[in-house]
């Protein structure tokens, strides 16, 4: 396996793991990118000053493809270790996208959601979902499932979508 070859496996692990372990963890998601950001300056300079070494294979290919795993396997040993499950229910409505230009307007609706009383407003990625729309088509109502890491971080297990009449939202 050439050099390459390595990067490109480790960038689609790193893409997978994103998308089905970090995007599940409960996060504020400028408290995320803050800390990321973060850490991103402290290690540059432990790096530049010799703290850290990072032999032959570059600050790219540390910054770009190990960093990410290092953080991506930290969520995933949270994801793994998750117990305890806990039900939350809220009532949601819909995201509409307005999409088009200055002539056309067409308007939709999204799967990022809104839930009641504000919960989770700073945590964008549990109130959407890679899912079809027409799964939510007609409910308003979501039942979260949430287990909690060996680290702490609280982590959406599963979801689903109801029509509860007394949900006015």
């Amino acid at each position: 396996m050439t050099k390459i070859d390595t990067y490109i496996v480790i960038s689609i692990t790193n893409f997978i793991l994103f998308f089905t372990v970090v995007y599940n963890t409960v996060l504020n998601f400028f408290w995320f990118v803050s800390i990321i950001i973060l850490l991103c300056v402290i290690i540059n300079l432990l790096i530049n000053k010799g703290f850290i070494k990072i032999g032959n294979l570059g600050k790219k290919y540390f910054f770009l493809v190990l960093f990410p795993l290092m953080i991506n396997i930290f969520f995933l040993i949270n994801y793994l270790t998750g117990t305890k499950p806990t039900k939350e229910t809220y009532c949601f409505r819909g995201q509409v996208s307005y999409v088009g230009g200055a002539h056309s307007r067409e308007v939709g609706k999204t799967t990022y959601i809104f839930l009641s009383n504000d919960a989770y407003a700073y945590e964008y990625n549990i109130r959407s979902f890679f899912t079809d729309y027409k799964r939510m088509l007609f409910k308003n109502q979501v039942t979260y499932t949430f287990e909690r890491g060996i680290f702490g971080f609280k982590v959406r297990k599963d979801y689903q979508f109801f029509f509860n009449e007394n949900c006015l939202y």
